[in-house]
């Protein structure tokens, strides 16, 4: 029984290693993984899914959540059992094999918490969970999907936010030091559980990287797990195994520099960009001066032009990333990638397809008001700036009694 608990542990903790190493990732400055991935094994997983029957194939990247992925993931977990039984049988891994573990079990620590500083920062200054967009507060609430629905309600907290980005800063740190390394994992044990039911419960898509973010802290703390039953159910007093960098690298030295460009490079990844941008809200950075919601009072057409269009537009918006979004009188929406060009005042609008539209527009500052030009489509839009900002939803209140609520 426990070589077989020992195969199972050596064979996920191989996957794990490859999983970082393959698995693409969105650090800051350091893209390779994603080129890698792409080079060894897309091409590959590719071929293989669309020889299999029901399972599609709409995008080869290798993405979140993308039928790659998981690919992917069958990939690395079949690789990781073949070189588990190949080493099971050299004498230098059976020689090395307690040292070797620790190297990955320390790669996994400084790994986990480099991601964990990066989610937390995201949460804290603001990038991850954002402020709602106008129009996402104008969409009908049954006609949101569940994630945006999540997404927008814990972006309109700013408090909670911190709460949140703290509560994956503080252990993740914790996985730096010796003495705090197994209580950091205990917490994101219980922090990642919580990430991996909400990415199922709301349809999120990153449920595959969240289930193996989670794998990497529980398969760092299964060498204490015993002790820990023993310690919270027996109330036995007990001594946790903790791996450290002085099992591997006896120079104090040479421990200290390893660990200070580690910790340097881990924090030029999730700090540095705030720190560079002087951005630590990101609700409140600039924003295109005429981003908003607008509503349509007039909608005139032009008789003489054959592409006349009979557009039941009952809303527009411009997204903070560059989108332009119809809203139409059946509350379904229709968006655009949007270039400005202020000195011609003029829209171009691509769709999905990359067809281009050109549309004129002048804003007018005083009375708020968009109006829209297409000689192209054969009509003008005449619209009148939403106080979006205003809604109920994105205002900081706070109630102590129900008293208070009116």
């Amino acid at each position: 029984m426990k070589r077989i608990e020992s195969f199972i542990y050596q064979t996920l903790i191989l996957f794990s290693f490859l999983g970082i190493v393959f698995i693409p990732f969105s650090f800051q400055y350091l893209n390779i993984q994603s080129v890698i991935a792409k080079f060894l094994f897309q091409d590959l997983i590719v071929y293989t899914v669309t020889k299999m029957e029901n399972i599609t194939i709409s995008n080869p990247e290798i993405t979140s959540d993308s039928t790659t992925l998981y690919g992917l993931f069958f990939v690395l977990l079949f690789l990781s059992l073949i070189f588990t039984i190949v080493f099971s049988f050299l004498n230098f891994w059976k020689k090395h094999k307690n040292q070797i573990n620790k190297v990955f079990q320390i790669v996994l620590t400084y790994y986990l918490a480099c991601v964990m500083l990066k989610y937390g920062f995201d949460k804290i200054f603001k990038v991850q969970f954002y402020l709602p967009e106008p129009n996402t507060l104008y969409t009908p609430l049954g006609m949101l999907d569940k994630d945006i629905l999540f997404w927008s309600t814990m972006g309109t907290s700013y408090s909670y936010n911190i709460f949140m980005g703290l509560m994956e800063v503080i252990p993740a740190l914790m996985l730096f030091f010796n003495k705090t390394r197994i209580l950091g994992l205990f917490i994101l044990l219980g922090v990642l559980m919580n990430v991996v039911f909400i990415n199922f419960g709301f349809d999120i898509s990153v449920k595959l990287y969240s289930l193996f973010l989670l794998l990497i802290c529980f398969l760092l703390l299964v060498p204490n797990f015993k002790k820990l039953i023993h310690f919270f159910i027996s109330n036995e007093p007990t001594i946790l195994s903790r791996f450290k960098g002085s099992d591997i690298i006896y120079s104090k030295s040479t421990r200290i520099a390893i660990k200070t460009l580690i910790i340097f490079f881990i924090f030029t990844e999730s700090l540095f960009p705030y720190i560079r941008n002087q951005n630590f809200n990101n609700d409140n950075t600039i924003q295109n001066p005429l981003r908003g919601a607008y509503e349509v009072v007039k909608i005139e057409k032009n008789k003489i032009s054959k592409n006349s269009a009979n557009l039941k537009i009952k809303r527009i918006f411009i997204h903070r990333d560059n989108y332009f979004i119809f809203q139409y009188t059946d509350d379904t929406m229709e968006d655009f990638y949007l270039e400005i060009n202020e000195t011609r005042n003029q829209f171009t609008l691509t769709n999905y397809n990359g067809e281009k539209i050109s549309l004129n527009y002048q804003f007018v500052e005083n009375s708020k008001t968009l109006a829209i030009y297409s000689p192209e489509l054969g009509i003008n839009i005449y619209s009148k700036s939403l106080p979006w900002k205003k809604l109920p939803l994105i205002q900081p209140l706070f109630h102590w009694t129900v008293d208070e609520v009116h």
